[in-house]
């Protein structure tokens, strides 16, 4: 080998642990908290396949939305049940579902698209039980690229570089009467940054991720149904990684049955409103009796994810998850109102 390839094969060797390095970062040092935003749609791409639809649903509970990241106050007016410290309930639920598309248009080159639709309910805080508002709607679309730097998506060992843009074609949650069960953020965002993934023994896959995502600002007038000044809103700007890993327990024919594990995490910046820092429902301060108080204006927010991948044949695959949202493997840096399970199911088609 000259040296010309050895340099090579060393810098990818280099480049593909960055992301476990950023990871490793983020779990093992205590950081300070850090905002965050509203989350990635629950789906994970194969890379392998070279054109895949997706279909997905997933779950929403009480406690995904006292831990996602939206300001404290659109929990104004919700029907709080329960204030205890790491128990912090309210009458609220929802679910996602959507479709993806994915399209290898050359070896390098892939485009995909994302809509998302929202069925998300709460229950008022007058104390009337049949006080129940719903928003079912479109989310917010996204469309994006990647481009392969080096390496071979069908074989699983790749570098390349990856980004999208969400179009604010979701629910306004400042123009709607509970903000909180909004399907948009009012706003278009845009991300850009890395993934990898590596292929050992015919049995292993492994797959990280690092984006930095920022969306627009938002002018909110005195009317907006959230009660916050009249100005400029700002969601945070976001640091979202994860890392998977796969592994092949089964394979017949066309037939494989995969395990995997995957922990995630997004960090970022002030939410602001004016350029004066909002906050979250995520960081509290509870008195004798139990009730909460919102002290915290940055947050961060980990969790981890099983499942298992079937691979029925060449046209389908099916993928069920299980996540402990959210968990903190080292150290948290706040108190978490609430935590427990989110249910999320996918259908993949190819259809050629």
């Amino acid at each position: 080998m000259d040296s010309g390839m050895t340099l090579s094969f060393r810098h990818w060797n280099i480049l593909r642990c960055v992301p476990f390095f950023l990871l490793g970062f983020f779990l093992l040092i205590p950081l300070q908290a850090q905002a965050i935003s509203l989350d990635p749609y629950p789906v994970y791409d194969s890379f392998h396949d070279e054109t895949a639809i997706s279909f997905f649903r997933e779950e929403r509970p009480n406690l995904f939305w006292v831990n996602t990241g939206v300001p404290d106050a659109f929990f104004n007016g919700v029907n709080q049940t329960s204030g205890r410290p790491n128990n912090l309930v309210y009458t609220v639920n929802g679910i996602e579902y959507g479709i993806r598309l994915s399209r290898w248009i050359t070896d390098q080159w892939r485009i995909t698209s994302t809509i998302p639709f929202e069925a998300n309910a709460l229950a008022d805080s007058s104390g009337n039980t049949g006080n129940v508002h719903t928003v079912d709607h479109f989310g917010d679309i996204e469309v994006g690229m990647t481009y392969l730097l080096d390496g071979q998506r069908q074989r699983g060992n790749f570098i390349g570089l990856d980004g999208w843009y969400r179009f604010a074609t979701g629910t306004n949650p400042f123009t709607i009467s509970y903000p909180l069960i909004s399907s948009g953020r009012g706003a278009s965002s845009e991300a850009f940054g890395v993934v990898m993934g590596q292929r050992l023994w015919n049995e292993f896959s492994f797959y990280e991720s690092c984006h930095y995502e920022t969306t627009q600002p938002i002018t909110l007038d005195a009317s907006n149904s959230a009660g916050l000044a009249a100005g400029t809103f700002q969601w945070p700007d976001n640091v979202e990684a994860e890392g998977r890993v796969e592994w092949d327990v089964l394979q017949r024919s066309q037939r494989v049955v995969s395990l995997f594990f995957q922990y995630s995490m997004r960090m970022g910046g002030l939410m602001t409103l004016n350029g004066q820092p909002l906050t979250y429902g995520q960081s509290f301060q509870y008195d004798n009796s139990g009730k909460a108080t919102p002290i915290g204006t940055t947050s961060q927010l980990f969790w981890d994810t099983g499942g298992a991948v079937f691979r029925v044949d060449k046209e389908f695959t099916a993928e069920m998850d299980v996540s402990y949202f959210p968990s903190y493997f080292i150290q948290s840096t706040q108190n978490i109102p609430n935590a427990g399970l989110l249910l999320s199911l996918t259908l993949i088609f190819r259809p050629f």
